[in-house]
């Protein structure tokens, strides 16, 4: 199994993020997004609740092997986002739906606003790759799959701050982010 994770923190307030989280799509970085469905929503306990599903084309460059056991190029995601108003958190659950016999895929992102500034946001994100293959084959696989996951997940942010630019009246170029 392979993890990280990784805090940003987001140049714009937390109402801001969660009015942008779901506008992400489409965006200049997300050309791989092929369509976005929403299959849930709902307010309980004061907590609104959203699942959606994502049909995503693979952009993880496999190798050939891997090529010949994957026949579909594509993958849907599901996410599971709720925002707790409260708490003044948003959390974000997803995974894949397909592919499970090799790769499974899960990310848990939270953004909550800085206690530093109200005009910033923390966003930790916390990514997982497991392959239920054993041996040198599963870790490949989990290596491969995980590499391409994180640079996945640098590409989003940038997607989503052309998003949260486009949303404020701000310029998407040259904005501040810190990744840690």
């Amino acid at each position: 199994m392979k993890e990280s994770a990784e805090v940003t923190i987001l140049p714009y307030s937390w109402f801001a993020v969660c009015c942008g989280f779901f506008d992400r799509y489409p965006n200049p970085y997300a050309s791989h997004v092929l369509s976005e469905d929403t299959v849930h929503r709902e307010i309980k306990d004061g907590k609104f609740l959203s699942k959606r599903i994502f049909s995503k084309t693979a952009t993880t460059s496999m190798p050939d092997w891997i090529g010949r056991i994957v026949k579909k190029p594509q993958v849907l995601i599901l996410e599971e986002a709720i925002i707790d108003l409260y708490a003044k958190r948003l959390i974000s659950l997803t995974r894949n739906l397909d592919h499970k016999q090799l790769v499974i895929a899960s990310e848990s992102t939270e953004y909550t606003p800085s206690c530093y500034d109200p005009n910033k946001t923390l966003m930790t994100r916390r990514t997982t790759v497991r392959s239920p293959l054993n041996g040198l084959t599963g870790r490949m696989i989990e290596r491969v799959c995980h590499v391409g996951a994180i640079r996945n997940a640098r590409k989003a942010v940038k997607g989503f701050l052309h998003v949260l630019a486009r949303n404020n009246g701000r310029s998407a170029r040259g904005q501040d982010i810190a990744v840690g």
